[in-house]
């Protein structure tokens, strides 16, 4: 294990705030708009435990985005996907915690695992209201946001520092390592990986597409 992997692994703060559980993606080579996802990665992600799914519940994800609360352009992503699911009620758009740009991000997708684990039909809330803070975002807010939303923190806390968040975390990694995916936000949409931020008219256009 690699120093930096190492040091995700540790307890983050003296404050023993929450414990990181992933090392870094693999160090693959980021694919262009529109690859299609492999058999491999595929079957990885139908497989993904911690899979938020958002908008409609009884159809399969059309839209998967690999988050990282602290990337340039999450926040927008965000406000995106409130959008794609407010315009089309048969739209389902599932999240995949895949953190890697620093310790926060680890511990702030710790948090929101916890939450999806303890209150699913309150993750959306959580995350718009996450995504509608400034700043880095790390476990300290998160928890705020927890709070914020009438969620019990501490139980929260407790939850996200348990070995099963770890291991979705690890899997989120090995996602993202199949998907050729460096930078996130990343997408699968249908059939095709799109990695970096796709703004709101480019996903539209990908979902009316994959609809087909």
């Amino acid at each position: 294990m690699g120093a930096r992997a190492e040091q995700l692994c540790r307890p983050l703060t003296r404050r023993g705030l929450l414990a990181a559980g992933a090392g870094l993606l693999a160090a693959a080579a980021s694919p262009a708009l529109g690859d299609p996802v492999t058999p491999e990665a595929r079957k990885l992600l139908e497989a993904m435990p911690g899979k938020a799914v958002l908008g409609a519940q009884k159809t399969k994800p059309l839209v998967t985005e690999l988050v990282d609360f602290n990337a340039p352009d999450w926040r927008r992503s965000a406000l995106d996907m409130r959008e794609l699911l407010a315009g089309d009620a048969k739209l389902a758009y599932a999240i995949v915690q895949t953190p890697r740009v620093d310790v926060g991000s680890i511990e702030a997708a710790r948090v929101a695992l916890a939450v999806l684990a303890m209150q699913p039909a309150k993750f959306g809330d959580f995350y718009l209201a996450l995504a509608a803070t400034s700043g880095d975002i790390d476990g300290v807010k998160a928890l705020n946001v927890v709070r914020s939303e009438g969620l019990d923190h501490y139980k929260v806390f407790r939850a996200a520092n348990q070995p099963d968040i770890t291991d979705i975390l690890t899997k989120g990694v090995g996602l993202a390592a199949a998907l050729r995916v460096l930078d996130t936000p990343a997408y699968v949409i249908g059939a095709d990986v799109v990695s970096g931020y796709a703004d709101l008219a480019r996903k539209r256009t990908l979902i009316a597409a994959a609809a087909r």
